[in-house]
């Protein structure tokens, strides 16, 4: 329990700093703090959960929603608990611990729909769909994005429309529908900009960058991969620039493009990705350094690279990704 009462001073600091985005000194202001204080007032706990989640601290933010759903637990909040599930969701998810996060939004989801609770429901429904992507099962993972858009549209959630587009963006890019891709990603611009949001402009800006790359227009692709790794680095969001950089670095690994800036981007990538414990973006970049290595005819690298791509995959559920790595590593071993 916490006795002490939040400073006026500190609520409005806070207020001040998430509300212009600066989540590197709303983290700064609030993680000093203790604990019991922050989980006192909804405004403060939601905001050093943001805080966490926009500058890449994951391992830290999974620490504090099993903090807040001890606490929520303990208080007999169902509502606090639901929060929590969804931060404790996103964390794992994040880290790569795909069991833990199916685990607790599908709970969520539970919750969500015998409380008749629309918000929660829309944000398992959402989440879940993520999951059912990563595991390549794209065609679920559009139809919990199309359950999760209708609720978002009766709350007037801006922001989670927004996700929800910037996620089918990926669900149709991977099942290699470019133009509905390019089209869910624009749709999530146009709507993180009306509210402001600019790590989700970053986000999406940078998917469909990719997107385009894949329809082949690689000075396009570039550009806006170039733009989202300059918004991302704004905002101080090292997953969103970790991704920029991967995507950067995908556009100079073309034909007729250039190795060694393709090298230096993904190595970037790579560190971020690793900093953040982003165990599916290290992946990812894996995977392409490793392509790049392999076209580049440096076949113990390339192999290196490739398996520990693969391996990831593996662990994270990621089947798709890791048989598409496993059709490189076969090419590379013929």
């Amino acid at each position: 329990m916490n006795d002490r009462p939040v400073p006026d001073s500190l609520r409005n600091r806070a207020a001040a700093l998430a509300a212009d985005g600066e989540w590197i000194a709303l983290r700064e202001l609030l993680q000093p703090q203790p604990t019991a204080l922050l989980l006192s007032d909804a405004r403060l706990a939601y905001q050093t959960a943001e805080a966490l989640y926009h500058t890449g601290r994951m391992a830290e933010l999974a620490e504090y929603a099993a903090a807040c759903e001890a606490a929520a637990r303990e208080a007999a909040d169902l509502a606090g608990t639901m929060k929590a599930l969804n931060l404790g969701g996103i964390a794992a998810f994040e880290l790569g611990r795909t069991s833990d996060a199916e685990v607790r939004f599908d709970l969520l989801m539970e919750l969500a729909e015998a409380e008749g609770d629309t918000d929660m429901l829309a944000r398992a429904a959402n989440n879940l769909g993520a999951l059912a992507n990563l595991k390549g099962r794209r065609h679920e993972a559009i139809a919990y994005y199309n359950l999760a858009i209708p609720l978002y549209q009766k709350l007037d959630q801006v922001r989670g429309l927004a996700q929800s587009h910037h996620n089918l963006g990926m669900s149709y890019r991977d099942l290699d529908r470019l133009d509905d891709s390019v089209d869910e990603y624009k749709q999530s611009v146009v709507l993180a900009y009306r509210i402001d949001y600019v790590p989700l402009v970053a986000m999406a800006t940078t998917g469909r960058a990719e997107s385009e790359l894949r329809r082949g227009d690689v000075e396009l692709s570039r550009e806006l991969a170039v733009r989202g790794l300059q918004m991302a680095r704004d905002v101080g969001d090292p997953i969103s620039e970790s991704e920029a950089l991967r995507v950067c670095g995908l556009t100079h690994a073309t034909h007729n493009g250039d190795p060694d800036k393709a090298r230096q981007d993904f190595e970037a990538a790579l560190e971020l990705a690793r900093e953040t414990g982003n165990a599916l973006l290290e992946a990812e970049v894996e995977r392409d350094l490793g392509r790049l290595e392999r076209i580049d005819e440096r076949p113990a690298e390339a192999l290196r690279l490739l398996e520990s791509a693969r391996e990831r995959f593996i662990s994270l559920g990621a089947a798709a990704a890791a048989q598409d790595v496993t059709s490189d590593l076969d090419s590379l071993h013929n």
